[in-house]
Parts: C-alpha cells; sequence; structure tokens
C-alpha cells in the first residue's frame, strides 16, 4: 500500500478484499483451490486501510450481494438471479467479498 499510495498520490484504486473467511477456507473453495496464487492477508472491512495508511479514504464499498442498482441493473438477467439467490442465502464467502473505491492520499 506505501509503494502504491507514494508513487501515485491522489489516484483512486478499485480493488477486491477478501475477509478472513474466505482466506482461512480458500484451499476447500471450488475455484480458488484449482489456483496456485494464495491469498496472504484479509480485508473484512476497507476501512482497515485508511487505518494502514493515514488519509486514504473509502468512496465506496459492496458485497456481491448489496452492488449499488446501477451496477446491478446493467448485469445479464443470469447474473441478477444469481446474484439475487447469492443475497438470500447470506453466505459468509459472498458477505466478506468486497467490491471497493478509494483514494490514495
Amino acid at each position: 500500500m506505501d509503494l502504491l499510495a507514494d508513487r501515485f498520490p491522489g489516484s483512486l484504486l478499485a480493488l477486491n478484499t477478501a475477509g478472513p473467511g474466505i482466506v482461512d477456507t480458500q484451499d476447500q473453495h471450488d475455484a480458488l483451490s484449482k489456483v496456485d496464487a494464495r491469498m496472504q492477508w484479509t480485508c473484512a472491512d476497507p476501512a482497515e486501510l485508511a487505518h494502514r495508511r493515514p488519509g486514504v479514504r473509502v468512496l465506496a464499498s459492496h458485497t456481491l450481494s448489496a452492488l449499488p442498482t446501477r451496477v446491478y441493473d446493467e448485469l445479464p438477467s443470469a447474473y441478477q438471479v444469481m446474484l439475487t439467490g447469492l443475497a438470500a442465502q447470506r453466505l459468509p464467502q459472498v458477505e466478506e467479498y468486497r467490491l471497493s473505491l478509494v483514494r490514495w492520499p
């Protein structure tokens, strides 16, 4: 984070974060278990980024089950149905995965 913030001050960064429930069970996950790359750190709440690097501002943060209406409405209907079904299940793997937009100081 420090390297990015130092090299790109004031820039926007769109990122995905994963909570501990995802990282701790990645070896059992249907897709994550198939790749060699392993997630090494967790971020349950993107607001944590501001604690790691003062001045970072979280501009938006959403789970897949709570996307902004504009984004959800632009998805193909099959994806909308899938996401609605996921939201109803309240799965930790879905709720701990976040799409965020942050601004570096």
